[in-house]
C-alpha cells in the first residue's frame, strides 16, 4: 500500500491496495485536489490483477470527483452551524447587556430612594433644631433666598414669615438687610472659606435702631448636590457698649497710671506695697536703690526696718504701726536716715503713704512712696548755716562799721568845734578821721568785691609787672609807720602777667593778717620764687600759728580765725576774696602753719 501525504498546501488522498505496473508521475499529480485543512480523505480502491493505466486514470479521476463533492457537503454543514452559533452568541450578548442595564437602573432608583429618605430625615431633624433655637438664624439657598428662619429672628427684627421666607435676603424689609459688609461676607468671603466666625457688622435698622451684630456663616453642601447657607446673628450691642465703656475706663485708667508714673519718675519717687496679711513687701528699683539694694533684690518688712538708721528705726516702726491701727486715717509721713554705708555716709528718705482697711477694719495693705531728700537736707542744713552766717555777718558788719564811723563822727564833731580856734589836736583828729574813713572804705570795698564775685563780674586788667616792685609799693605805708618791717627775698626781677591791682590786694591782705594775728612778730617775710612754670609768692610771720582743724576753713566766706579766745575785727571776707582773685588768674592759694612757729600764706601765678 502506498501513502500519499498532504503537503503544506495540499491534502493528498491516501490510496491503499496493490498496484502493478508503473504509475506515471503526472497521474499522481492529478489527484492532488484541494481539501479542508482539518480533513484528510482516504479512498480505498480494490484492485485485482493488472490494471491498465487508462482505467487507473479514470478511477483516480472519479475518486477525486467524489472527494470534492464529499468535502463540499462537509463545508456547507459546517458553515451553517457556525452561523447559527454566531447568531445565538449575538443574541445572548444583547440579552446580557439588557440585564446589566436593568440592574444598573434598579441600583440608581434605590440610591435615589435612599437619598430622598435621608433628605426627609435631615429636613425633619433640621426643622426640629430650628424650632428649638431662640437666637436669630437664617437658612438660605445658594442664591441667598431665605428658606427658613428661627422665631428668634422674627422677634428680634420685628418681621413675619410671610414677608421673609421665599424672598432674597437683601430685599427684606425695604432692603434694610442690604448692608455692604454683609454682602461682602456672603458674596466674597463665605464662598471661599465655607465658614466665617464672629464677623462684626454695625447697622441702623428703621424699627429697632442701631445694632452691633456678630455674624457666623456656614456654607453646607446637600447630598443631592445643592447648597445651604446658615447665617447666625448675635446681637452684641449691649455687650459692645459695656466693652466700649470698660475700654474707655481702661484707657482713662491707663492714662492716669501713665501720668502718675511720669510724675513719680519726674519727682524721683520710689514706690512700695506691703501686704500685711501675707507679709509680702514689693518695692520698685528706685526704692531699692535708695536702701542700697540691687533692682531685683527682694525685701521683707524686717529687712526694710533693719535698713533704717538706728536713730530713727524705732520711731518709724511705731509710726507705721499706728497707721495700721487707723491713727490719722491710716496716713503717715516721716523723714528718716538710712543705715550708714561703708564710707560713713547715709541717705535721708521721706516716707509717705496710707494704710487700707477691709470691711472689718483690718489693715490689709500699706502702700507708700520714698523720696531721696539727702540733697534737700544738705541744702536745708547749708541754708541754716548760711542764715546763721548772715546773722553773724550782719552783727559783725554793723559792729565793724559802727566803730570807725563812731570815731569818724567824733573826730568831725571835734574838728567842727575848733574850726574857728584850731589847736595842736587838729592834726591828730584829721589823722584819726582818715584812718576811720580808710577802715570804712576797706569794709565797703570788701562787700562790693564779694558781690562782684557772686555775680561773676570781677574782671581782670592784666599787664606785665615785676612782683618785687609791686610788693614794695603796696607795703610802703607799713614801712613808713615804722612798727613792722617787710623783708623781701628771692628772685626780685621775676616778672608776671596779671592784674597788678588785684594781686596788690592779695598781698596786702596777707600782710595785714600777719600783723593782725601775729602782732608780736615785727618782721614779715615776703618770698618770690620760680617753680617750674609758675611763680610762687609767700608771706610769713613768726606768730602763734593756726590750729590744723581751722586751716580748711580759712578761705571760706565770713570765716574769721581766732587764737586763744581773742576776737579780731573784720568781716571774714579778705581771704575769701583773695582766693577768688587767684582762681581768676588760674593760680593756687594756700597756707602752711605749725603751732608756735607762725604761718605762711602763699599763692602761685602762671608765668605765661
Amino acid at each position: 500500500m502506498t501513502k500519499i501525504k498532504k503537503t503544506e498546501k495540499n491534502l493528498l488522498p491516501l490510496i491503499k491496495g496493490p498496484v502493478t505496473g508503473d504509475v506515471p508521475l503526472e497521474t499522481l499529480d492529478q489527484i492532488q485536489e484541494p481539501a479542508r485543512k482539518d480533513t484528510l480523505s482516504v479512498i480505498k480502491i480494490p484492485v485485482t490483477g493488472d490494471v491498465p493505466l487508462e482505467v487507473l486514470d479514470v478511477v483516480l479521476k472519479l475518486a477525486s470527483i467524489e472527494a470534492v463533492y464529499h468535502q463540499a457537503d462537509i463545508d456547507l454543514v459546517t458553515n451553517t452551524k457556525d452561523k447559527l452559533i454566531e447568531q445565538l452568541e449575538d443574541e445572548l450578548l444583547l440579552a446580557h447587556l439588557d440585564v446589566k442595564r436593568i440592574t444598573t437602573e434598579q441600583k440608581e432608583l434605590k440610591n435615589k430612594l435612599n437619598l430622598a429618605n435621608q433628605e426627609l430625615t435631615d429636613l425633619s431633624y433640621t426643622e426640629r433644631i430650628i424650632n428649638t433655637l431662640r437666637d436669630p438664624l437664617i437658612v438660605m439657598d445658594k442664591d441667598l433666598k431665605v428658606m427658613r428662619c428661627t422665631s428668634g429672628f422674627y422677634n428680634k427684627f420685628k418681621v413675619t414669615e410671610t414677608e421673609t421666607e421665599g424672598h432674597y435676603l437683601f430685599d427684606l424689609g425695604n432692603q434694610q438687610w442690604n448692608i455692604p459688609e454683609l454682602r461682602y461676607l456672603l458674596e466674597s468671603i463665605l464662598p471661599e472659606k465655607k465658614i466665617v466666625i464672629d464677623f462684626e457688622v454695625t447697622h441702623v435698622f428703621p424699627e429697632i435702631g442701631r445694632k452691633v451684630m456678630s455674624l457666623n456663616a456656614s456654607q453646607l453642601d446637600k447630598v443631592n448636590g445643592g447648597q445651604l447657607i446658615l447665617l447666625d446673628i448675635k446681637d452684641i450691642t449691649e455687650k459692645r457698649k459695656i466693652e466700649d465703656g470698660l475700654a474707655e475706663i481702661e484707657l482713662l485708667f491707663q492714662e492716669s497710671k501713665d501720668r502718675l508714673q511720669l510724675a513719680v519718675d519726674a519727682a524721683g519717687l520710689g514706690t512700695w506695697d506691703y501686704n500685711t496679711l501675707t507679709g509680702e513687701l514689693i518695692s520698685d528699683s528706685r526704692c531699692n536703690e535708695m536702701f542700697g539694694l540691687l533692682p531685683l533684690d527682694e525685701m521683707d518688712y524686717d529687712h526694710f526696718i533693719r535698713k533704717i538708721h538706728e536713730d530713727d528705726r524705732g520711731h518709724l516702726d511705731e509710726i507705721l504701726k499706728q497707721a495700721l491701727n487707723g491713727v490719722n486715717m491710716g496716713e503717715y509721713e516721716e523723714d528718716f536716715k538710712t543705715v550708714e554705708t561703708p564710707d560713713k555716709k547715709f541717705k535721708w528718705i521721706k516716707f509717705k503713704g496710707k494704710a487700707y482697711f477691709n470691711s472689718e477694719g483690718l489693715a490689709y495693705r500699706l502702700v507708700g512712696t520714698t523720696l531721696d531728700i539727702t540733697v534737700q537736707k544738705m541744702l536745708d542744713q547749708a541754708t541754716k548755716e548760711l542764715l546763721k552766717k548772715k546773722d553773724d555777718f550782719m552783727s559783725i558788719a554793723s559792729h565793724e562799721l559802727k566803730t570807725p564811723i563812731t570815731v569818724l563822727k567824733a573826730s568831725l564833731q571835734m574838728l567842727n568845734r575848733m574850726k574857728d580856734n584850731p589847736t595842736n589836736m587838729l592834726a591828730r583828729l584829721i589823722e584819726q578821721a582818715n584812718k576811720s574813713m580808710d577802715k570804712v572804705t576797706t569794709l565797703i570795698e570788701n562787700l562790693l568785691n564779694t558781690n562782684k564775685l557772686n555775680e561773676g563780674q570781677l574782671h581782670l586788667n592784666k599787664t606785665s609787672f615785676i612782683i618785687a616792685e609791686m610788693i614794695a609799693d603796696c607795703c610802703q605805708h607799713i614801712r613808713v609807720a615804722g612798727e613792722y618791717s617787710i623783708i623781701t627775698d628771692g628772685d626780685k626781677n621775676l616778672m608776671v602777667y596779671a592784674d597788678v591791682n588785684r594781686i596788690d590786694q592779695v598781698v596786702i591782705n596777707f600782710v595785714n593778717n600777719a600783723i593782725k594775728y601775729a602782732p608780736a612778730s615785727k618782721e614779715i617775710h615776703a618770698k618770690i620764687e620760680k617753680i617750674n612754670n609758675v611763680v610762687k609768692v609767700s608771706v610769713s610771720d613768726k606768730g602763734p600759728g593756726i590750729p590744723p582743724e581751722k586751716i580748711p576753713y580759712l578761705f571760706d566766706r565770713y570765716y574769721r580765725a581766732d587764737s586763744s579766745g581773742m576776737q579780731y575785727s573784720g568781716l571774714g571776707l579778705g581771704l575769701y576774696i583773695s582766693a577768688e582773685i587767684i582762681k581768676k588768674h588760674d593760680g593756687k592759694i594756700g597756707v602752711d602753719s605749725e603751732i608756735g612757729k607762725g604761718a605762711t600764706f602763699w599763692f602761685t601765678l602762671p608765668l605765661s
